[in-house]
């Protein structure tokens, strides 16, 4: 019998990433293993687990285990500064959306059809729908940025929390779990109609907390790169190109806040767009399939 821990030896030697095949291990992750909620994006992972500093990306076949400098449990904080910088986590949401888009597209498509139902028309709305909202991200990045945070972000908290309420008066039949979705809903709600008044002060608050994030990350990486030049897990020109990013949009948001603004929602309708364009050539893709295997059966 082995565990996914006996395999992890590496990652103390310096090796960034090890690979285990699931065959491998015999044992099951929990409960000494954490299911992980929030995580940067990473292509062909399933699930995500932490076990203090260990973090683990479960795909189909393999477990992919790196180790964070800080658990994020005891050190959120620096967890995000040194673990996850900003800047870090753009680049693989676009990394993971290029690959996972790309894999769609090879699939093949007659079997995703018979195996998922996929319905391409589903598939083909969605993507409509997030190139609409790409395509308005861009407008208020180079138009009407103000317009997001007056009207947008507030009227998407207030719906959300809606939302919640709804869906805990909705699971009454459960009475602890639709109270806390209640009270969520209400305090999320509550905060929405708070940001349509006070939007400039959550504004200023949420520059501040950008500029604070990106100046903290590219000081500590930027000092590894110094210290530890030769034996950076990532190579060192990338751990550089994070800490020079993370640097000058944190001088940004000091020096000219507007534009930063204006970066950060054209990088979000970039993402969007992405995801939107690999989204429809995907469900273009199946609707081909799904005619050719109609017209097979019609023949038969």
């Amino acid at each position: 019998m082995s565990t996914l821990e006996s395999y992890l030896d590496a990652l103390h030697q310096g090796v960034f990433q090890v690979v285990v095949p699931k065959a491998l291990v015999t044992e099951p992750l929990e409960p000494g293993w954490k299911r992980s909620a929030i995580n940067v994006p990473s292509p062909g992972t399933i699930a995500s687990y932490r076990r203090g500093q260990y973090h683990a990306h479960e795909t189909a076949s393999e477990y992919r285990v790196h180790m964070d400098r800080y658990d994020p449990e005891k050190s959120l904080i620096m967890h995000l500064i040194d673990d996850a910088p900003l800047v870090l986590m753009i680049h693989e949401t676009m990394e993971t959306i290029f690959v996972t888009g790309g894999d769609a597209t090879r699939k093949d498509p007659r079997q995703r059809l018979l195996d998922q139902r996929v319905s391409w028309k589903l598939q083909m709305g969605l993507g409509a729908v997030l190139l609409a909202i790409g395509a308005v991200l861009l407008l208020l990045a180079v138009d009407e940025t103000i317009l997001f945070f007056t009207v947008i972000l507030p009227s998407l908290v207030l719906i959300l929390g809606l939302l919640t309420i709804v869906e805990g008066v909705r699971g009454r039949d459960h009475k602890e779990r639709a109270g806390r979705e209640i009270v969520r809903g209400g305090m999320l709600a509550g905060a929405g109609l708070v940001l349509f008044v006070f939007w400039k002060l959550y504004l200023v608050l949420i520059l501040l907390t950008l500029m604070v994030w990106f100046l903290s990350s590219a000081a500590v990486t930027l000092l590894r790169v110094v210290r530890e030049r030769r034996r950076l897990t990532k190579g060192f020109w990338y751990t550089l190109g994070l800490g020079v990013s993370s640097l000058a949009l944190g001088l940004l948001a000091i020096t000219l806040p507007d534009e930063l603004v204006e970066i950060l929602l054209a990088l979000l309708a970039g993402l969007v767009l992405m995801a939107a364009a690999f989204t429809l050539l995907d469900a273009w893709g199946l609707r081909n399939v799904a005619r050719l295997m109609e017209a097979g059966g019609a023949c038969r």
